[in-house]
């Protein structure tokens, strides 16, 4: 067992107190006043100082080294944000914030990030240059990290590159995933109102059913990703809602849906909004019917640092042993604003998966009422980051 390993594991009992202590008080993406608190107490009783820069919520945390290297700057980040779900884990620590659930492992990604804070702080005549720790706010579609940076995150301290995990619950716990370059999906939203004239159900030559013309365009619109997309680029077009009517014998005068559109090369985004405002505005034409489209961009794609993704390769072996890392060849199509902190680095950065998936336990997915965060990782997830830094501050 390496020794950045059995220092974390000296940690884990201070970690998995944090970790419920998130879980059982999450808060909502830009309202996490009280988890930012909590953190900024953590930290003060550790001597760690805080960047000044007020932040709404989240806060970032600087630590500097003090070898005589190089004067390297390092940011990892950690997201602090929770869900609008109502948890039914049944757990001691089970969220007391009705409807609000850590169920995507970000109060683990928060203990992690405290961990690497306390054992930093401990170690600083062993590395050199800065390490700054991100505590971010607002991940799960509110944009935290430009918020974050629109308020000078990088101002003083420009980090050279930026590192994050993520819990997996599809990977064994103990284990780290190397993500592959081109790791995360865009996400993008759309909502079409359309508008036509309601009548009695019984005489639909007198009225224009908006229905009709909603469920041509999702027609449609399901049939662009194999019609007019690259066979060999990943992009993904949902509808999730459909909202029409008030009654089996009311035809009514609007129909609104929605749904999500998202792409592993960010050059699809034009080429898919493009084609949903040509079949919206055709299909309205030809039923006699109005539209409103609304379409949202949201964050790009995460794209990895092959050179950042090989130095995560080499801590995490360090860490935990070279058999305990894993190479994953698949992305994912689910999406990242960490992607935003990526692209303001020139694309100095990378995220690599956690292994969370409690051994002998059924598997349970993120964003699940049912899923809770195995402790056991979190020294894993310490030691690759701590390492990581030991590595590279020389």
């Amino acid at each position: 067992m390496s020794d950045i390993l059995t220092k974390s594991k000296e940690l884990k009992d201070f970690m998995t107190e944090q970790r419920r202590h998130f879980h059982q008080y999450p808060e909502l993406s830009h309202k996490e006043f009280e988890t930012t608190k909590h953190i900024k107490k953590c930290l003060n009783e550790m001597g760690v100082d805080l960047l000044d820069v007020e932040f709404n919520t989240g806060c970032i945390a600087i630590i500097k080294g003090e070898g005589s290297g190089s004067d390297v700057i390092t940011a990892i980040r950690a997201d602090i944000d929770a869900l609008p779900i109502i948890e039914q884990t049944g757990v001691p620590y089970t969220s007391k914030n009705e409807g609000v659930m850590h169920a995507c492992g970000h109060d683990g990604h928060t203990a992690c990030l405290l961990g690497v804070a306390k054992l930093l702080n401990q170690l600083k005549d062993k590395f050199s240059g800065t390490v700054m720790l991100v505590f971010q706010p607002a991940e799960e579609g509110g944009r935290g990290a430009n918020a974050m940076m629109e308020k000078g995150a990088f101002n003083k301290y420009k980090p050279d590159e930026i590192i994050a995990l993520h819990a997996f619950p599809t990977i064994p716990t103990g284990k780290i995933g190397i993500m592959p370059i081109k790791a995360m999906a865009s996400a993008d939203s759309f909502t079409v109102t359309v508008t036509g004239k309601g009548g009695h159900g019984a005489r639909p030559y007198e009225s224009i059913n908006p229905i009709s013309a909603a469920a041509a365009m999702i027609s449609a619109i399901s049939g662009i990703v194999s019609n007019q997309v690259h066979t060999f680029d990943s992009v993904v077009i949902s509808v999730c809602t459909i909202h029409a009517g008030v009654a089996a014998n009311v035809i009514p005068q609007e129909t609104t849906f929605s749904g999500t559109v998202r792409c592993l090369e960010n050059d699809n985004r034009k080429i898919v909004r493009d084609h949903i405002d040509r079949i919206v505005k055709g299909i309205s034409e030809s039923f006699r019917c109005t539209y409103e489209l609304n379409y949202k961009e949201g964050v790009s794609s995460l794209t990895n640092s092959k050179d950042v993704n090989d130095k995560i390769y080499k801590a995490a072996a360090d860490a935990i042993g070279e058999e305990n890392v894993m190479v994953l060849d698949t992305a994912t199509m689910g999406s990242e604003d960490f992607s935003d902190f990526i692209m303001a680095l020139d694309g100095k950065g990378s995220m690599f998966r956690l292994g969370a998936g409690k051994e002998g336990q059924p598997m349970v997915a993120l964003h699940n009422h049912l899923y809770d965060f195995d402790d056991e990782a979190l020294p894993t997830g310490c030691a690759a980051m701590c390492q990581y830094v030991l590595n590279k501050h020389k």
